[in-house]
């Protein structure tokens, strides 16, 4: 690789293997089918060659979560261990043992007792095991559970390949993540497992039908109306000591669901007390919806907002929600909040931040709801990382709403509405992560993902595929790369580039603020003297590369000097520090203030001199000379003497020679 040697690179080989950790030696050239949704390659262990070891490589725009290496180091019986999970070598690499089995997505025949015993009960060990750590799993699911066969327990495969439940069907997540698209879900809490765990155990139950195909959303609206565990479970020949565990673990309330130190006597076959959420007797219309309950309310609440609306400021759900469903106290807050609601002219609410409110307020496990988006806000990071990307499956720009609520505050509301005990925390931190990058207009909204996950790489469309999580790795690739420059460039970086290299160096504390490395734009001559504070950041070493691919674009800035020995001088220079890498010197030659106002002073007093003599000259030209005539006919006279007395000689001379 050309001038690697510019670099340190402690865990690297040739161009097609990368070691890690000194002994895992990962073979680009060897790409496996992708595990768990996350593209492997082929790894050989050097301290023990017969282990078999995955190589995972999380793409760009779907990295693990910013607590991932907090995930990774997790240790528990029947969890597929993670080896490694390093960016050493500039991109993220995470490691894991190979699973000891096939997939349970490729189907097999269980019982209630197997379900029990080799799934329930090993999966809540690991779980509890989670929770005492104060993180969750999010990715239980039939691809990412192994069976060895026999009566051993499954092995849960690693939660760090991807964001959280990012690839969850919805049959296999709680109806307060399944109504978000897939990169507003978050981390959850712990009882969002217990039902992907129970929603796994109904469906190997139920014959491990192929779930594929299935629409997204496609079972939402019945699972709103009958239940999650009436839909998902309901159909089953289960038996009463099974129905009861199934039934908690399939909740719509997160606060009836057992805890996973619960689960861990399922085999035993305790009774489990399902708590019933409130149901009214008398449903209340909206829209052509039946509604019984708070939840369900909230849900049709965002689809049928016209309808909700009218409702409201007529007092009708404040007394249906008191009355029908024993809710008094929040009926007393819409009633306060309907005093509050603007309508437009078609009757719907103008306010999304009042009717996310009014949402929260119906029922506070739901997730944040702004502009028709629904969403938890630990997944900020993510959603604004897959609407950037123009990913988002969302029917209003998720950048949009996420600014909105950063602008007007209603992230601080929120925080303080739902009863979802992880999300205040996280709700502090977007507002910290926001002020941290000075998000004053929506074009600075893409700074925030970067301030908010750590292992996200530049998102640059030029090196993307590359992964890179580190300024020096960019710095590299940015050094070595051939061809890399955009026709009609107008600078060697982008946008992406200069957000991600600035909030690195903040995160690592080589910069007080944002704006101490940030650049309004982008151009070669701005490009250039962020690269040069970089390198002297960062202690690279010379970077020819870069340099060289500079120097063509910075004749514009030599044609600042007004002396032309000053700019072949310093152009002269310029080849030099370009040809030594030395970008801090380059930029010193380009931009040194106290030169150029010499220049510039000595260049205005040439053309004041000039001015002065061009003054002189018209003066001269329009001067009319006094001289008498006697004095001009003598001069003539004397003149012409002088040219008689001249041809005279010149032919004298001319007969001589």
């Amino acid at each position: 690789m050309a001038e690697a040697d510019e670099f340190g690179q402690s865990e690297t080989g040739d161009s097609r293997n990368l070691t890690i950790d000194g002994r895992y030696v990962i073979d680009l050239d060897q790409k496996l089918a992708d595990f768990v949704n996350c593209p492997a390659y082929h790894v050989k262990d050097t301290v023990s060659p017969t282990t078999d070891v995955l190589a995972l490589a999380p793409p760009a725009l779907l990295p693990p979560h910013a607590s991932a290496a907090v995930i990774a180091k997790m240790r528990a019986p029947n969890l597929l261990s993670v080896r490694s999970f390093s960016d050493a070598t500039g991109s993220l690499w995470i490691l894991c043992d190979a699973p000891p089995g096939n997939a349970l997505s490729e189907g097999g025949t269980w019982t209630e007792t197997s379900v029990l015993e080799r799934v329930i009960v090993p999966i809540a060990s690991i779980l509890h095991a989670y929770n005492e750590a104060g993180v969750t799993h999010r990715a239980i699911r039939p691809d990412n559970v192994f069976d060895s066969g026999g009566r051993s327990a499954v092995c849960l495969g690693p939660a760090v390949t991807a964001p959280p439940a990012y690839f969850q069907p919805d049959r296999f997540e709680p109806l307060t993540s399944a109504i978000c698209e897939p990169a507003g879900r978050g981390s959850g809490t712990i009882v969002d497992d217990v039902f992907s765990l129970g929603a796994l155990a109904a469906w190997l139950l139920g014959g491990c039908v192929p779930y594929r195909d299935d629409a997204p959303g496609a079972q939402l609206e019945e699972r709103f109306q009958k239940g999650s565990f009436a839909v998902l479970a309901g159909h089953l020949p289960l038996s009463q000591d099974v129905a009861p565990l199934l039934a908690a673990m399939l909740s719509d309330d997160p606060a009836a669901r057992p805890s996973p130190r619960d689960l861990l006597h399922a085999a035993d076959h305790k009774g489990y007390v399902v708590r019933r959420a409130a149901v009214a007797t008398a449903p209340i219309i909206l829209g052509s919806v039946r509604i019984k309950t708070a939840r369900t309310l909230a849900w049709y609440a965002a689809r049928y907002r016209k309808e909700f609306a009218s409702l409201l400021v007529r007092g009708v759900i404040e007394r249906w929600m008191s009355y029908e469903l024993g809710m008094p106290q929040a009926a007393g807050k819409l009633a306060l909040l309907a005093r509050d609601v603007v309508l437009a002219e078609d009757g719907t609410i103008a306010s999304s931040a009042t009717f996310m409110e009014l949402i929260s307020v119906i029922d506070p496990t739901m997730p944040l709801c702004w502009s028709d988006i629904w969403f938890w806000p630990d997944a900020i990071g993510q959603l604004l990382t897959t609407s950037l990307a123009g990913k988002s499956k969302a029917s209003v720009d998720p950048s949009l709403a996420v600014f909105e609520l950063i602008r007007t505050g209603r992230l601080d509301k929120f925080a303080l509405v739902t009863s979802v005990p992880t999300q205040p925390t996280a709700c502090a931190m977007v507002q910290t992560a926001a002020r941290q990058v000075s998000i004053e207009t929506l074009a600075d909204i893409d700074r925030l993902p970067y301030v908010l996950n750590p292992y996200l790489p530049c998102l640059s469309p030029r090196c993307q595929n590359e992964r890179l999580t580190a300024t020096w790795a960019l710095l590299q690739w940015l050094n070595t790369a051939q061809d890399m420059e955009v026709s009609g460039a107008t600078a060697l970086l982008d946008r992406q580039m200069t957000i991600f290299m600035a909030v690195a160096a903040l995160r690592s504390r080589l910069v007080e603020t944002f704006s101490d490395l940030a650049i309004s734009k982008n151009s070669w001559s701005l490009d250039l003297a962020l690269l040069a504070k970089v390198q002297h950041l960062y202690m690279t070493g010379p970077l020819k590369g870069i340099g060289r691919k500079l120097l063509p674009h910075l004749t514009p800035d030599l044609k600042r000097w007004r002396s032309r020995s000053t700019r072949t001088s310093r152009g002269e220079q310029l080849a030099v520090a370009a040809g030594e890498g030395d970008l801090g010197l380059m930029q010193k030659i380009l931009a040194d203030p106290q030169a150029l106002r010499r220049d510039q002073a000595a260049y205005n007093a040439a053309r004041k001199l000039e001015n002065k003599l061009k003054t002189e000259r018209e003066r001269l030209a329009h001067q009319d000379t006094d001289v008498p005539q006697p004095m001009r006919n003598e001069m003539i006279r004397l003149a012409t003497a002088v040219g008689v007395v001249c041809a005279i000689g010149s032919l004298c001379a001319e007969i001589v020679l």
